[in-house]
């Protein structure tokens, strides 16, 4: 479906093309652009290449953007005014068949058809019934699909105009007023009864007839449905006339109206309502899908499935671009890790004769730093390991390695004093550990008891 936001309503009249476009902003519908163009085309229908028409249209319309509503002309239609004892859409719908085949020539079965509810009045639906020749609408459809946007509706304008007259508060709510309207469109007469419309019909074009003969035709028409409204609708007072027109007030006509109607007659100039594209885009903004569409069901879902496809066809493109994202970033990424890779091979390469160099210098420095460190000397571990010997303990051996291990051997006459010179190395500060090898003792006390003992030096992994 065409986006709401934005809706634009369009009308071909001879030789002239007008639209309005609406814009929602902040809950309501503003003006956008407001247009009317003239066409390089013949001025005859018959005479007019519906390519170049398209072409034409195309051109002066350009990207046409959101909803699009197409106006007909009212006397390509059948109108119908008529009172439904139901206000339930299904139920209408199935009536609204019935009526048109009462007032329709053609089978409906070749009609293009729509309704619209103007109102309740009691239990019963006021409806606008109109029908139009589907070779009509699908015409009108061919041709802007052909200038490159097919309509999302189609609306009648005799109904634009009584929007723009109802919102204008045009006529009064109470008893029966009539309302012409003559625009180049066309001649429209709207009869209301209580505010809403009885008789809406297209009196036709005044093409190149004379305004004399005009005048004549026009108020024949209009004392013939006065007369045929009394049968239908029941007797009431005659209504006055107020003729909506362009430039000067057609006082032939008026003239005409009031004596063979019997009617009193107003003038108003259509220049102080809005155009009526702007009529049919509002009921399209406001009315939304309760307004006349004669646009064919099969319309929408082709609609529908060009907008599935164009929206399969962007989701596919888009995936397809991340896709080639992906790849380009993971490409990129690889090649700057080898590069990266590569650059630290060559700085590695050119350090390790360096590092190796600092290597052998630290191992002689070390070792430079364990031969000049006295605290760990041999003299100084031999201090210490005779310092802490306990009485009746002798030393028999003592081995030392430089930022190693001290080894002794030795014997007591008893062993507890052995026991209590380990505990003494232990907690001396010089040694990290003192591992106790064997205290050995002969049976009978033949020997004094021997031990063995490692100390070890600081610096030295055990």
């Amino acid at each position: 479906m065409a986006n709401r936001d934005v809706i634009t309503a369009v009308l071909a009249s001879g030789r002239r093309l007008e639209w309005t476009t609406l814009r929602r902003r902040k809950g309501r519908y503003d003006v956008a652009e407001q247009k009317s163009v003239e066409l390089d085309i013949p001025e005859k229908m018959e005479e007019r290449d519906p390519a170049q028409w398209a072409g034409q249209i195309k051109q002066a319309l350009g990207a046409i953007k959101g909803h699009l509503t197409v106006t007909l002309h009212t006397e390509r239609a059948l109108l119908r005014a008529v009172d439904l004892p139901s206000t339930d859409p299904d139920e209408l719908t199935g009536m609204v068949e019935l009526q048109v085949d009462k007032f329709s020539p053609f089978p409906i079965e070749h009609m293009a058809l729509a309704h619209e509810v103007l109102g309740t009045p009691g239990d019963a639906a006021r409806v606008l019934i109109a029908a139009c020749k589907r070779d009509v609408v699908d015409d009108l459809g061919a041709l802007f699909e052909v200038a490159g946007r097919q309509p999302d509706r189609i609306d009648i304008a005799a109904a634009g105009w009584w929007h723009l007259l109802k919102e204008e508060k045009a006529f009064p709510t109470e008893g029966r007023h009539g309302l012409l309207l003559m625009d180049e469109t066309g001649t429209e007469l709207v009869i209301t009864q209580d505010g809403l419309p009885v008789v809406v019909r297209s009196l036709g074009a005044q093409h190149e007839a004379s305004d004399e003969s005009f005048a004549a035709e026009i108020a024949e028409e209009v004392a013939y449905t006065l007369t045929s409204l009394e049968a239908e609708w029941g007797a009431m007072a005659a209504p006055d006339l107020t003729v909506w027109h362009r430039g000067a007030a057609p006082s032939l006509l008026m003239d005409r109206l009031a004596t063979e109607c019997a009617i009193e007659t107003h003038a108003k100039t259509l220049d102080d309502l809005p155009s009526l594209t702007e009529g049919i885009a509002r009921r399209d903004a406001y009315l939304g899908g309760s307004v006349l569409d004669l646009s064919p069901p099969e319309w929408k879902t082709v609609a529908s499935e060009r907008t599935g496809q164009r929206r399969m066809i962007a989701l596919v493109a888009s995936l397809l671009v991340a896709w080639l994202a992906v790849l380009a970033v993971f490409f990129l990424v690889a090649h700057l890790d080898e590069s990266r890779i590569q650059r630290l091979r060559a700085e590695i390469a050119a350090l390790e004769d360096p590092a190796e160099e600092a290597r052998v210098l630290r191992r002689r420095v070390e070792s430079l730093e364990q031969f000049a460190d006295r605290t760990h000397s041999a003299l100084e571990c031999l201090r210490e390991v005779s310092e802490l010997l306990p009485r009746g303990v002798e030393l028999n051996s003592f081995t030392f390695r430089k930022g190693g291990a001290v080894n002794l051997r030795g014997e007591s006459t008893t062993v507890p004093p052995i026991y209590d010179y380990i505990e003494a190395l232990e907690q001396s500060e010089l040694f990290d550990e003192v591992r106790t090898e064997g205290v050995t003792q002969a049976p009978g006390g033949r020997r004094n008891p021997e031990f063995r003992l490692t100390a070890q030096l600081p610096g030295e992994p055990q």
